[in-house]
């Protein structure tokens, strides 16, 4: 068992087991405490300038998948097809380019750009910019392509990038896990951190633990809808809709996100019969840990694909989930956005 799952397993509450709080891990709370405090540290020391146009966060305050990446693409077509012209910021995790900001192109290497950040620009043709400086990312963005709207595609404790809004997804099943922070907890801020942020997004219909952890805070519901397939053969993508995709039956699938289980019950209910591999988040595949049988259809998430492209094979197949959310929420973007401009 690796450390990652390990700490899951004490993290958040193992529903089968009856239990509904996890694992407190008390020898770890001096821990918990220093990282509070340097958290705390962190956000004093940080006071940014405000930048001359819109900066919304999408982030959690978990560690691991929760879907925020599925929103920021989703909150940037909306914002393309009502004329704006958005770009994508990100930290670039997995990522080493020779040199940042690094402008993120459908030729880009995922061991420079990083997986999510080559993922967003495959999925959206949207400028993408990576930097562990955010903030030079965005302005980067705003001087080579004009963007009048930056997304950032986490980055809520990342303190030295201004922002104009915070939107925080949640994990509709595993929500707030034990509610400690690290290495007590899956947290890298306390549960009070929601009351801050101006939208909270829970991922998926919320389950008792995370009605009970979140309550009235939840603003929003998102689902995350099984819409593509995709195909790669070297820079050229083949984009399918959903009814002429692989053959409903067996198939392997793969997937190395925070969240594994997530994306194999999406394919279970498209009819599929699963055979997992899970691997840890931002996992780099080899084409050796993939030679399976060479006729089954191997199915992975669009994160995992793109790591694939240098030894993609007929077989294999890449599901795109886009996110859908009420209108009232992209009526709160909206509203956003013109008191932005008054201001």
């Amino acid at each position: 068992m690796s450390l990652e799952d390990w700490l899951n397993k004490r993290w958040y509450p193992a529903a089968d087991e009856g239990s509904d709080t996890g694992i407190p891990l008390p020898l770890l709370a001096p821990l918990e405490l220093a990282f509070r405090q340097g958290s705390r540290l962190r956000k004093l020391r940080n006071q940014p300038e405000p930048l001359s146009v819109p900066v919304i966060v999408v982030g959690n305050i978990t560690v691991g998948g929760a879907g925020k990446t599925p929103l920021v693409a989703e909150l940037g077509r909306w914002l393309q097809e009502r004329g704006h012209n958005p770009g994508i910021i990100s930290r670039g995790y997995g990522g080493r380019a020779k040199h940042y900001p690094y402008n993120v192109t459908a030729q880009s290497h995922p061991l420079e750009s990083g997986d999510e950040p080559l993922m967003l620009h495959l999925m959206t043709g949207l400028p993408v910019m990576v930097s562990p400086k955010r903030a030079e990312a965005a302005e980067a963005l705003i001087a080579e392509h004009g963007c009048d709207v930056i997304i950032s595609d986490d980055g809520l404790q990342h303190y030295g990038l201004w922002r104009s809004m915070e939107i925080c997804v949640v994990d509709g099943q595993r929500g707030l896990g034990n509610e400690h922070l690290l290495p007590r907890g899956p947290l890298r801020e306390s549960p009070e951190r929601l009351d801050s942020v101006d939208m909270v997004v829970v991922n998926g219909h919320p389950s008792p633990l995370v009605e009970s952890q979140c309550g009235e805070k939840a603003d929003f519901v998102m689902e995350l809808v099984p819409s593509l397939w995709h195909q790669f053969n070297l820079d050229q993508t083949s984009t399918l809709k959903l009814e002429s995709g692989p053959e409903i039956g067996p198939c392997h699938g793969v997937a190395a996100i925070g969240n594994p289980p997530r994306f194999f019950n999406a394919l279970r209910h498209l009819g599929y019969t699963v055979m997992e591999m899970a691997f840890p988040d931002h996992h780099q595949f080899s084409q050796q840990e993939l030679q399976l049988d060479g006729e089954t259809p191997v199915i992975m998430t669009m994160k995992d694909a793109v790591k694939c492209r240098d030894f993609w094979q007929s077989h294999w197949w890449a599901m795109e989930a886009r996110a859908q959310l009420p209108d009232l929420f992209y009526q709160r973007i909206h509203q956003h956005l013109e008191s932005f401009q008054t201001a």
